[in-house]
């Protein structure tokens, strides 16, 4: 066929997730593995590793924060291909399970800062370089055994976005 497909309304089933590589467009969400990263908007995202804990911090001097379910840590790295800096927040990462969208856990990532970790709060990432950091979402206990995606999104009010499947917690 031609390019029939173009004239289909845009769905966002699984099955031909992985056909269009790894990089986002208007026309490609791409679902990748845990190994794997993902290019949206100039940057490519990978996961170094994730976990879960029940607490982060402290909580005893008010300098924790405690999960509702479960907390689910997560350290990524992204590298940037842009020809300009780029400031990054945590907004443009969610974590996905089940058609349910998680936002990052303000609290938790804050306290998280207390254990050494570097969140993405308006970093900026120069032209060509690197960035590591964590981001933490509180979601249902229940969640874990499901199949955990976090979403890439652009880092403007784009609607394009990238998938990479967590390992298994």
């Amino acid at each position: 066929s031609t390019d029939a497909s173009s004239s289909e309304p845009a769905s966002s089933s699984e099955p031909a997730k992985d056909n269009c590589g790894s990089t986002a467009t208007d026309d490609c969400t791409p679902h990748v593995g845990p190994n794997q990263s993902v290019k949206v908007d100039a940057l490519v995202w990978r996961v170094s590793s994730a976990s879960t804990a029940a607490q982060i911090g402290d909580t005893t001097y008010g300098l924790g924060s405690k999960a509702d379910g479960v907390y689910v840590v997560v350290k990524l790295r992204v590298h940037s291909t842009r020809d300009e800096s780029a400031t990054l927040t945590d907004s443009v990462i969610k974590l996905e399970t089940e058609g349910t969208t998680y936002d990052p856990d303000l609290d938790a990532t804050v306290a998280s800062i207390g254990s050494g970790a570097e969140p993405f709060f308006l970093e900026t990432l120069g032209p060509d370089s690197n960035k590591t950091g964590t981001v933490v979402f509180d979601i249902p206990k229940s969640k874990l055994s499901k199949k955990l995606e976090l979403r890439f999104g652009e880092l403007g009010l784009g609607e394009t976005h990238g998938y990479i499947r967590l390992p298994a917690l």
